[in-house]
């Protein structure tokens, strides 16, 4: 795998896993789209975009300070694999209740920006997530491409999350309908195949080589 195609591949899967994953943000952006037109839910998604930047800061300083530690990219790696897989298994553990179950979208629909920066930063899970894997993968894009490696990751990450999401809410605003409990379970198990393909690559090149 080239540089640039493993820097693709990279940001593809955190931005897929990311975005798909139905949480919070997801949920106000389906009924916003649903009750308010797809201008609102696309206010909700830059809100959330804008908040993934402010939390990106952290997680590149943390990048920074492990990269010159001796083996940090081992340790990185296989705390960032460990906690995909955790990520995993709860989506899959949620979609397939979500197949079982009628669970309805519920959300306000005002302050659409806002709300999509302070359900990002206020979820404690939202932190985890881009320190535990936001870190290791910006590593690994890091040493494949340089500082445009990097750069393009981090490009292809936002661009595959919010257009993932915008397109989600621009169909659900066409159809005037909330995403039902099935509908959110397919998502989920996508998210989950995406978390796990991430994890696989963060073992292959930065686990397995250093174990030797």
């Amino acid at each position: 795998m080239t540089g640039v195609t493993e820097v693709l591949w990279l940001g593809l899967l955190l931005g897929v896993g990311s975005a798909l994953a139905v949480g919070p943000i997801f949920v106000v952006i389906v009924q916003q789209a649903a009750t308010s037109g797809f201008a609102a839910s696309f206010r909700v998604i830059l809100g959330s975009a804008t908040a993934d930047l402010v939390l990106l800061v952290p997680a590149l300083a943390f990048a920074w300070v492990l990269r010159s530690v001796d083996r940090g990219a081992l340790w990185v790696g296989a705390v960032g694999a460990g906690f995909l897989c955790w990520l995993a298994w709860q989506a899959a553990r949620d979609a397939v209740a979500l197949w079982r179950e009628d669970r309805r979208l519920v959300a306000d629909g005002r302050w659409a920006f806002w709300k999509g920066v302070a359900g990002n930063l206020a979820n404690p899970l939202t932190w985890t997530f881009w320190l535990a894997t936001g870190t290791p993968a910006m590593l690994a894009a890091r040493r494949a491409g340089g500082m445009a490696g990097l750069a393009l990751f981090t490009a292809t990450w936002f661009l595959v999350a919010s257009g993932l999401e915008a397109v989600i809410a621009l169909a659900v605003a066409r159809s005037h309908r909330l995403v039902g409990s099935r509908g959110q379970a397919w998502f989920t198990a996508v998210s989950a195949v995406a978390f796990l393909c991430l994890a696989a690559t963060l073992v292959a090149r930065d686990v397995l080589p250093r174990l030797g």
